[in-house]
């Protein structure tokens, strides 16, 4: 009798084997997706540029990779503007990667930015990715806080408020000639490192003319790309008598609103412990409530405004505010309201 196995008997003993050997071989060729999760992942999901300044161009690859077993599309993709996107793959293979390469040109742009990025997958498991493009963009010279002033103050009170100059160029900046008006505040400039950071200060004169004004400072640099800055000067000396707001206006109706527009005003007396104020009005369907404030300095109006009585129209009035002030004896505030056809 033979020793040797019929072939037949040898070819199903090997079938078993030969099945796991072809299953191990697909299955190191061709990556598997994750159980209930997404086939595309993303090296990143946030890109932060740091600072940078206005005008510069930032670009950056996201690397998009497929662990499926399919390929995957990307349909589409929506950006925060300016934002651009100027290379993508339609399609990123089973075990492949993509690179979608996107640019922002800051020339438009100050103050920090957080631009968003969606894109819309075939993927079952993960339809929409977001992204994110983010920093701070700053001009070649900065004005902090802001590029403006807004002081208040009472007649008899000084008061101030700064704003820092620093400069993000290569090149030293100076400052070379300052232009102001001088009627109703001054200024002063002070160097805080060379070349680099100067602080401008605003006092509002206390004795100057009273009520809002706004005006401009101009400082001359030499700064070829911003030679010229220009901040606005926002201020307000009220009299140690004064209404606040100093007008009120109830802004733009249509005719045949039904209601009432109301406002508040607050009359205060600084220093006062027994001031008295009568309220009245040429406005026609205006009411005026007033109350007065326990320190016995100043006073809360309401005024109520009847829309259906105003004609259509600009409507320009006044709020007369008679006090026992001997000083101040008369405060008038301006109203205005706006009536529209329908």
């Amino acid at each position: 009798m033979s020793s040797q196995l019929p072939r037949r008997i040898i070819f199903l003993i090997a079938l078993p084997l030969l099945a796991q050997l072809a299953a191990a071989k697909q299955s190191s060729a061709s990556p598997r997706p994750l159980p209930n999760g997404p086939s595309i992942i993303f090296s990143e999901e946030r890109f932060e540029f740091g600072e940078v300044l206005s005008g510069a161009i930032v670009e950056h690859d996201f690397t998009v990779r497929n662990r499926g077993v399919i390929p995957i599309s990307i349909e589409k993709v929506s950006m925060t503007t300016p934002l651009l996107v100027t290379q993508m793959p339609r399609q990123v293979g089973p075990g492949g990667e993509g690179k979608i390469h996107f640019k922002l040109d800051t020339a438009s742009l100050e103050g920090e930015f957080e631009g968003a990025i969606l894109l819309f997958l075939d993927d079952p498991a993960l339809p929409e990715a977001q992204l994110t493009f983010a920093g701070r963009i700053v001009p070649p010279v900065e004005l902090s806080p802001r590029p403006a002033f807004f002081v208040a103050g009472q007649r008899g009170t000084s008061n101030r408020a700064a704003i820092e100059i620093v400069n993000h160029e290569s090149e030293p900046l100076n400052i070379e000639k300052m232009e102001e008006p001088t009627e109703r505040f001054t200024t002063q400039l002070e160097t805080l490192q060379p070349g680099q950071r100067y602080r401008l200060t605003l006092v509002l004169k206390p004795d100057g003319p009273g009520g809002r004004a706004f005006d401009t400072i101009l400082l001359r640099t030499s700064s070829k790309l911003m030679p010229v800055l220009r901040l606005g000067a926002n201020t307000f000396l009220f009299e140690r008598v004064h209404a606040f707001p100093d007008v009120l206006d109830f802004g733009t109706w249509r005719a045949g609103d039904a209601g009432q527009a109301s406002a508040t005003l607050m009359i205060h007396q600084e220093g006062g412990t027994d001031f008295k104020v009568r309220l009245s009005t040429d406005v026609p369907g205006l009411s005026l409530r007033s109350e007065r404030g326990p320190a016995g300095d100043r006073y809360q109006a309401e005024a109520g405004l009847d829309l259906q009585r105003i004609p259509v129209g600009p409507l320009k009035g006044a709020i007369f505010i008679d006090t026992n002030d001997a000083q101040f004896p008369r405060i008038i505030v301006p109203v205005r309201v706006q009536i529209i056809s329908p």
